[in-house]
């Protein structure tokens, strides 16, 4: 198999579309969902580590001090939740673009409450998503 074909076959992942029904307290609704790419998760990653501010010091040569003395993390709280549920909008609206329609953050953004985190678990369970990918699947996670 030469090198574009194994490159195709490995990028089919997004068109696996998959028919995904929710249920809410208004009934069943059905969604054309794929799973996400790569290079979409390395986007999501980015977004969800926006609020982490790292400060490094370096000594005279160059090198990086003492991770102990020298190094801290900030990180707000209020931050980090918002960018884990843009992370989590974003994820859906990329799962729900299907068939040439394009669904944005805000769409996923202005739905009903609840509808989606629905949805999300979803995005989870297609893309085979783990802590390690996004740590907002935590929070999604069933034990």
């Amino acid at each position: 198999m030469s090198n574009i074909e194994m490159v195709q076959k490995l990028s089919n992942g997004i068109n696996a579309v998959e028919n995904v029904t929710i249920e809410t307290e208004n009934g069943k609704h059905d969604f054309m969902m794929r799973p996400l790419s790569d290079g979409e998760l390395t986007r999501l990653q980015v977004i969800e580590k926006k609020p982490y501010s790292m400060t490094m010091e370096f000594n005279p040569n160059g090198k990086r001090g003492k991770t102990s003395d020298n190094n801290e993390m900030e990180l707000g709280m209020g931050e980090f939740t918002e960018s884990q549920a843009e992370a989590l909008y974003n994820a859906v609206a990329l799962s729900l673009s299907v068939d040439g329609e394009k669904v944005t953050a805000d769409d996923i953004r202005n739905m009903d409450k609840g509808i989606p985190e629905l949805l999300f678990n979803e995005v989870i369970r297609i893309s085979t998503l783990t802590e390690k990918d996004l740590s907002a699947v935590k929070s999604f996670r069933k034990f």
